[in-house]
């Protein structure tokens, strides 16, 4: 080999080496794992919305998404630590004070607009007056479902039991019930009641936004776990989930395409249920303390837990910062 062959040799070797030391390498996002307890809440569909735009990857994660069949599901998974995230109800505060390795980090979604009472197409009832005496489907005694038809009852001046309370389980259970005329009415999520109503079987007569504030409807969940040895993360996914909140309020049509991905909900209703639910997302995830208390009411109200411990073994507001 020549001198200025080596010397040609020695430079596409340096020019090589620089080349890929410059580079370096690429980090790997962090992946966090999310449960929902249903698939086709508008509320829980963010974390796929966001995840589709990109915005979370812009804080350096990537989120693997899991929707269960129920909150009770989804939060044994977050005390198995099969996940490191849940979005779940207000009242399911009543789990940590009965030991659930978790704690609340953020705010989801306040007033329960997603909540609604709905009468059977057969029960001929056109108003909520008519319900009294009546025979309502929830999902379980001691759910929110439960307490939110309790409520109804008493500020109807029924008294608590003023109707007729029939656990079901809720879903299609509800719909038999309705086509059989076993039951009168049901309390329902929003989406639910919309296709029951869409499909001639139902009426919606109240959304529990008008009976029930202040509250806190839905939470961000975290595990302990999560929290002691992955604090930035966790930071990151909170950041994430609140950009794309505000993104959805900006940008209706886009945002409603994209949930209805998992959602599922038709082009008639996908639009209705944003109008509805958008206004009650957590702008900040920060907790008001009086819905904090409305929370702890209703849950001393299903006689979930004896007592209210310290406010600070419950929620945290450390990872919003």
């Amino acid at each position: 080999m020549t001198s200025g062959s080596r010397s040609g040799a020695t430079l596409l070797a340096a020019a090589f080496a620089i080349a890929v030391l410059g580079t370096g390498p690429t980090r790997a996002n962090d992946l966090v794992r999310v449960g929902t307890p249903s698939a086709d809440d508008f509320h829980f569909s963010m974390s796929n919305v966001g995840e589709e735009l990109g915005i979370y990857k812009k804080y350096g994660i990537d989120l693997q998404i899991t929707a269960l069949a129920g909150g009770a599901k989804m939060h044994q998974a977050l005390i198995a630590n099969s996940l490191d995230v849940g979005l779940g109800a207000g009242t399911d505060l009543a789990l940590i004070v009965k030991g659930a390795t978790e704690k609340a980090v953020g705010v989801l979604a306040e007033l329960p607009s997603n909540m609604v009472v709905q009468a059977s197409t057969l029960s001929k009832i056109t108003d909520v007056g008519g319900l009294k005496g009546k025979k309502i489907a929830v999902s379980s005694y001691g759910a929110l479902t439960y307490w939110l038809a309790q409520q109804l009852a008493v500020h109807e001046g029924w008294g608590a039991d003023g109707i007729q309370i029939v656990a079901t389980g809720g879903g299609q259970a509800n719909v038999a019930g309705f086509q059989s005329g076993s039951l009168d009415a049901a309390v329902t999520s929003l989406e639910a009641g919309m296709k029951v109503e869409a499909a001639g079987q139902g009426k919606i007569l109240l959304r529990f936004d008008s009976l029930v504030n202040p509250f806190i409807a839905h939470i961000i969940y975290a595990t302990n776990d999560m929290m002691a040895q992955h604090p930035d993360t966790l930071r990151r996914f909170l950041k994430g989930w609140y950009e794309t909140v505000a993104w959805a309020r900006a940008n209706r049509a886009e945002a409603i395409k994209l949930s209805q991905k998992e959602t599922e909900l038709s082009n008639d209703l996908a639009p209705k249920i944003y109008d509805i639910e958008m206004p009650t997302f957590s702008a900040d995830g920060h907790f008001d303390p009086k819905a904090i208390a409305a929370v702890e009411k209703a849950m001393l109200d299903l006689k979930s837990v004896d007592a209210i411990p310290d406010r600070k073994t419950l929620i945290t507001e450390e990872f919003l910062k």
